[in-house]
């Protein structure tokens, strides 16, 4: 098996070469198409096993996301020391959620300047950690 080995801090995640490329052409519409070839060139590659770091490869973090949602992939939990299945893995919010449409307009705050009423930037996204509770995968989604 051709994998894609994507290295966080706290984790290893392992996907199928053949299954990432597969996910990433169905939803390709959802992803920066320019951010989206460059990661094609770099898991195209014939080797066994591809290796992206978080700090290298960020884009490919959100298409981790994704492929996780959808219950695909291994990971390593390197504090605990355990392999699971994506589908064993606990989904949290992060700041606001998982998108800007989640947020109550009554919670969002605010703030008055000069008589105009401003609204605070807010962030959101989602996370990922292993069934002992250790933060695997972060990320801020959006921003606005």
């Amino acid at each position: 098996m051709n994998a894609i080995v994507f290295k966080t801090v706290n984790a290893e995640f392992k996907f199928d070469q053949k299954e990432v490329k597969d996910f990433v052409a169905r939803k390709k519409a959802e992803y920066d198409r320019d951010e989206l070839a460059k990661l094609l060139r770099v898991i195209s590659d014939k080797r066994y096993e591809s290796f992206l770091n978080s700090d290298d490869h960020h884009y490919f973090g959100h298409v981790a996301l994704d492929l996780i949602n959808e219950d695909i992939g291994t990971v390593t939990c390197q504090i605990c020391g355990k392999s699971y299945h994506a589908d064993q893995l606990k989904e949290f919010a992060v700041g606001y959620g998982k998108s800007p449409f989640d947020i109550n307009p009554e919670e969002k705050g605010g703030f008055s300047l000069f008589g105009k009423r401003r609204m605070p930037s807010l962030f959101g996204g989602k996370r990922y950690n292993c069934p002992a509770g250790h933060t695997l995968v972060s990320m801020e989604t959006w921003k606005t």
